[in-house]
């Protein structure tokens, strides 16, 4: 495997239970990811002001949570699914949308075409919901500010798993 990868989580506010809301959401991947990746939950990050982007403290919320993936089987690195999330937010005349990559995923995933078997998608789909759920309306996606737009959190309304196969690519520095 190459080396450690990184999810992004915003929330409006932090509300108690919240890691363990997060380690739900991957514990229920769990059957589908290669045993030996371990996703840990930090129970502490950083503050931003959404409007400029700078930190402005700190949040804690209960003990850290890992999350161990048990997935028998073969997989292709950086291939699995990619969970959308959609969100009621314009920003520059486009809809605010965001995306968590959940790769590898095991080879009983797919169907022989590639894309995600139906069990796998089902699994993935009510993964997505219920975090949505269980956040309270406090996950959000973070749009950066810009030259003259202060940054925005959009909340986010649903996560959706497309009947499509997702990979990861290189990206150039």
């Amino acid at each position: 495997m190459t080396g450690p990868g990184v999810s992004t989580f915003y929330f409006n506010e932090i509300h108690s239970g919240f890691v363990s809301d997060v380690a739900t959401y991957f514990n229920a991947w769990s059957t589908w990811i290669p045993t030996g990746i371990t996703v840990t939950i930090s129970n502490t990050g950083d503050l931003l002001d959404v409007a400029t982007g700078q930190i402005s403290g700190t949040w804690t919320d209960g003990g850290t949570a890992v999350a161990t993936m048990g997935g028998a089987g073969v997989y292709a690195q950086g291939v699995g699914a990619r969970v959308k999330w959609s969100t009621a937010g314009i920003r520059n005349g486009r809809r605010v949308r965001g995306s968590t990559f959940m790769v590898p995923t095991i080879g009983a995933a797919q169907q022989t075409d590639g894309t995600p078997a139906a069990a796998a998608l089902t699994a993935w789909n009510t993964a997505a919901q219920a975090l949505v759920t269980a956040s309270a309306s406090e996950m959000v996606i973070y749009s950066r500010p810009t030259l003259g737009v202060p940054g925005q959190a959009s909340v986010v309304l649903s996560g959706n798993v497309p009947d499509a196969v997702s990979w990861l690519r290189t990206r150039r520095t």
